[in-house]
């Protein structure tokens, strides 16, 4: 009996404890920190590539990096009181890791659904009767017919006139200029 009480009492004392020290600091704060984190301005550092953002000489807000090519390497969310809350790199990539390993399952039973499928395709061809097709020999080959062009006589050759008179000629060339 004597234990359960002295317990309970101790609970109830930090509950009450715990209580007053949220409203101390939120008392103590004016001002919610996320404006803070609108009124910074972002500074550059070389080494690290990475864009921080400042309010009164103190990170708040978001910080990210990148590497040579470019790529985000590194972001994490600062609070007023100097204390890194998140790394949402770490959420960013866990996250992408969640979406790639989805991808990657519905890719793998998708490749073994087509593979059971081409296994059963050949099964029933290894099981389906042989069914024989009698080749035909043939003795003559196929050709094309000659290509004789048509509307020529070959044997006028000769005849052929060497002056053409005016009603023989073609009409004018069509985009000759006009007189």
């Amino acid at each position: 009996m004597d234990i359960r009480f002295l317990i309970s009492v101790t609970v109830f004392s930090l509950s009450l404890g715990a209580c007053g020290y949220k409203k101390q600091e939120a008392s103590n704060t004016s001002r919610a920190a996320i404006y803070d984190a609108w009124d910074a301005r972002y500074v550059y550092e070389m080494q690290t590539r990475r864009m921080i953002p400042l309010h009164q000489g103190r990170e708040v807000g978001r910080i990210w990096g990148r590497d040579e090519k470019g790529k985000i390497n590194y972001a994490s969310y600062a609070r007023s009181d100097d204390k890194v809350v998140e790394d949402l790199y770490a959420i960013h990539t866990n996250r992408l890791d969640r979406i790639r390993d989805k991808k990657w399952e519905n890719a793998k039973s998708e490749r073994i659904n087509f593979v059971k499928n081409q296994l059963d395709v050949l099964e029933e061809e290894e099981n389906a009767p042989l069914i024989e097709v009698p080749i035909e020999d043939e003795e003559e080959e196929f050709l094309p017919p000659a290509f004789m062009p048509q509307g020529i006589d070959i044997n006028s050759g000769d005849n052929m006139p060497t002056e053409t008179t005016q009603e023989d000629a073609p009409p004018g060339f069509l985009f000759a200029p006009l007189p």
